[in-house]
């Protein structure tokens, strides 16, 4: 029989929320946020089969089931639910006309894909992912996904999948508590703009000593509240599990704002505009005044342009590798199948790639770019209808104490660098201070870290990496990823290291 929820939605999808009610271990609760998003999200059909068996069991068989059978039984329902619900979207048209096939039904799929906007620098629709701990670019984890909202929100997404492998984007925002804090009501956790953000009076109250009623447990020893920088994922691998978790392979790719909150319910998804270094972007010239105002309607355009000059590096920047369980089929992994100790050396950092081929058409973009962004800059056209606009929306977030320099760590760094904002020199300078400390604590750098190391720093105590970077990589690039793995080294250590993720992230 062949229906469409845009006319029976009611009946269809409340037999299937009964039917899990009764059914789904409490691991897969996702499910029960499927009726609520489907009544409410817009109408986009395709074509699913299902076969549903409501158990295994022969009835002339002579087996008695016991607590084993039954949940593999149930598991089997919601994974013949999952089949059908995320289905991945069909290039082509459903057609018209009745069909024979009485085991073909139709769904609802909800979830647009999240992609870039070349124009404005903008990832569209993206879902986030508010948990209690912060990622920062360059680092490569292995997500064990639990709670229903979320094995809901990564399921859409994987079904989203197309034929050309494009990216699959997530966002990362920081949120304390996770979705304890959320259900809690408590103005602070509620995600914002970035402009809602500078609005509101109370955001620098300490909250350390006086938590949520909601969750008494939730306090931190600093601001407590919902971040809106945050960090662009990319979901690398996965593998399902047999108890319906998700294990997925992520990296951290480029950092974000919130922009515009689109939807909180199942899950938050928004329009994030990408945060570059101020070294990728500067809107003033070399010879106009640093103090000199910048229209943001001057800078939104070059910014959409830098943006996506950036994305250009990332098939070089970031290898995908694979998780090392063999081939995906349809079998579920139990927790014996997963080989931790291989899994764990994907991790923390990112690998770059070994081929080369992007950085061309990478290079040729991004100069293109810094010669129309200086030439703006030359021409005064940032500052010369400043009167009728604003302040640049990095100044903004600066001005607001959203993005901050870092703190001056006091008899840490001998060689301080307090008299030059210049890179190489920045760089030089991190680096006698890092093979200072390896030297002082017997600490070996890891590989990610040393492919970083200026050929010219071949001097210092540390190794050379044996897969060194193209010559056609950015020194630029190759800076601004050692300035986010660099302080990855010291942050377990309790007097320096306490926060310093956060610090890093809303660095300008």
């Amino acid at each position: 029989m062949r229906t469409s929820l845009g006319t029976k939605p009611r009946s269809i999808m409340s037999a299937a929320a009964i039917i899990l009610l009764c059914f789904m271990p409490f691991s897969v609760s996702a499910f029960a946020t499927i009726q609520q998003q489907a009544l409410h999200a817009p109408t986009k059909t395709i074509r699913i089969h299902t076969t549903l068996s409501l158990s295994n069991s022969d009835n002339n068989g002579g087996d008695d089931g016991g607590i084993d059978d039954f949940e593999s039984n149930r598991m089997d329902i919601v994974r013949s639910l999952q089949k059908s619900f995320y289905m991945p979207e069909s290039p082509t048209a459903i057609p018209d006309g009745d069909n024979d096939d009485e085991t073909a039904s139709y769904v609802t799929s909800s979830c647009p894909r999240a992609q870039l906007d070349e124009s404005t620098g903008k990832i569209i629709n993206l879902p986030l992912w508010r948990v209690g701990w912060i990622e920062t670019p360059g680092r490569r984890n292995c997500l064990n996904v639990h709670e229903g909202i979320y094995t809901h929100m990564f399921e859409s997404i994987l079904s989203t999948q197309s034929e050309t492998n494009d990216p699959l984007y997530f966002g990362h925002l920081y949120l304390p508590g996770g979705t304890k804090a959320a259900k809690s009501g408590e103005e602070r956790y509620r995600l914002k703009t970035w402009r809602e953000e500078l609005d509101d009076d109370d955001r620098f109250d300490n909250y350390s000593k006086s938590s949520t009623l909601n969750a008494p447990d939730i306090s931190t020893p600093s601001v407590d509240r919902s971040a809106v920088v945050g960090c662009l994922m990319q979901i690398v691998d996965h593998r399902r599990m047999e108890d319906g978790r998700l294990m997925l392979l992520v990296q951290a790719v480029e950092r974000f704002v919130v922009d515009e909150v689109l939807e909180t319910l199942p899950y938050s998804v928004a329009n994030v505009q990408i945060l570059l270094d101020k070294e990728d972007l500067q809107f003033k010239g070399d010879d106009n005044d640093k103090n000199e105002q910048v229209d943001e309607n001057f800078c939104k355009y070059l910014r959409g342009d830098a943006v996506t000059a950036s994305f250009f590096y990332h098939d070089y920047e970031f290898n995908k590798p694979k998780l090392p369980i063999g081939e995906k089929n349809n079998s579920y992994l139990s927790k014996d199948d997963v080989p931790w100790v291989e899994i764990s050396n994907l991790l923390p950092f990112s690998e770059y790639s070994s081929d080369d081929v992007s950085l061309n058409a990478a290079n040729e973009k991004s100069s293109s770019i810094q010669e129309s962004l200086l030439a703006s800059m030359n021409n005064g056209d940032a500052s010369s209808n400043f009167a009728e606009g604003e302040l640049s929306m990095e100044e903004q977030l600066f001005n607001g104490g959203i993005l901050w320099d870092p703190p001056f760590i006091q008899n840490v760094i001998v060689r301080r660098s307090l008299d030059t904002s210049d890179c190489d020199a920045l760089e030089t300078l991190l680096w006698l201070a890092m093979d200072d400390f390896c030297r002082a604590t017997g600490f070996n750098l890891p590989e990610e870290v040393r492919v970083l190391m200026p050929p010219e720093m071949d001097y210092l105590d540390q190794m050379p990496s044996e897969h060194a970077l193209s010559p056609l990589y950015p020194k630029i690039r190759r800076q601004r990823r050692l300035s986010y793995l660099a302080p990855a080294l010291i942050e377990n250590l309790e007097e320096v290291g306490k926060g310093i993720r956060h610090i890093w992230l809303n660095t300008p």
